[in-house]
C-alpha cells in the first residue's frame, strides 16, 4: 500500500477510534468504557487500536480536548447582539449547559481524573483547566463588547467578573448533575433561573464598582 493511502487509512481508523470511544464515554463513563469495547464499536482489533494510541487515558483526554472546542463554540455561536447584556449572558451560558447535557458522563469522568494518579491525571487536570479557561476568555469577549457599547463603565472589572462566571458556570454545572437522578439529564428551568439571577449580580457589581 502506498504511503499516502497508509496514512488515510490510519486516519480513518483513528477517526473510528476516537468516534466509538466518544458514544461509550457519553453512555457509561470513562471506566466502563473498556478498550475491547471501543475497538468493537469501531470495527476494528484491539491491535489497531493500539496501533494508533497508547492507552484508554489518550484516548479520553483527545475526545475531552474536541469536546471542550465544541462546547466554546456553542457559547460562541450562542452570542446575540439584539438581546440586552442579561440574555446574551445567559443565552451563552445555557446553550453550553444544554451542550453539556448530553457529555454529563464524559465531563463528570474530566472531573473524576483530578485525583488520579500518575502524570497521566495532571494532563487531565490540565484539559479541565483549559476548558474553564476557555470558558472564562467567551464569556469576558461578551464583557468586553458590553463595555464598547457603553454598557459597563470603562473601569468595571471585567476579568473578575469572567472569573466569577467561570466559577459559577462550573459550580452550577456540578450541582445540576448532583441533584439529578439521571446523569445525563438536570432541571433546566431551575437552573435558567439560577443564572439569570447570578448574572444580574454579576453585572449590578460591574455597574457599581
Amino acid at each position: 500500500m502506498p504511503a499516502v493511502s497508509r496514512a488515510r487509512s490510519k486516519e480513518r481508523n483513528r477517526q473510528k477510534i476516537l468516534d466509538s470511544a466518544m458514544a461509550l464515554f457519553r453512555e457509561r463513563g470513562f471506566e466502563a468504557a473498556t478498550l475491547r469495547d471501543i475497538a468493537k464499536a469501531a470495527g476494528l482489533s484491539t491491535g489497531a487500536l493500539f496501533a494508533n494510541f497508547a492507552d484508554k487515558n489518550e484516548i479520553f483526554l483527545i475526545v475531552v480536548e474536541q469536546e471542550n472546542a465544541r462546547v466554546i463554540n456553542v457559547m460562541r455561536e450562542a452570542y446575540d447582539e439584539t438581546l440586552d447584556l442579561p440574555g446574551r449572558l445567559h443565552q451563552q451560558l445555557m446553550r453550553g449547559y444544554e451542550y453539556a447535557q448530553i457529555n454529563a458522563r464524559l465531563i463528570l469522568s474530566a472531573f473524576v481524573m483530578k485525583w488520579s494518579a500518575g502524570q497521566t491525571a495532571q494532563t487531565g487536570l490540565n484539559e479541565i483547566a483549559r476548558m474553564s479557561d476557555m470558558v472564562r476568555y467567551a464569556l469576558l469577549d461578551t464583557l468586553k463588547a458590553a463595555v464598547e457599547r457603553k454598557e459597563l463603565p470603562a473601569n468595571a472589572p471585567i476579568e473578575a467578573a469572567a472569573e466569577i462566571l467561570e466559577d459559577l458556570c462550573f459550580a452550577n454545572m456540578r450541582r445540576a448533575f448532583q441533584n439529578s437522578r439521571e446523569p445525563a439529564t438536570f432541571d433546566v428551568k431551575h437552573l435558567s433561573d439560577s443564572v439569570t439571577l447570578q448574572v444580574k449580580l454579576v453585572i449590578a457589581g460591574l455597574q457599581h464598582a
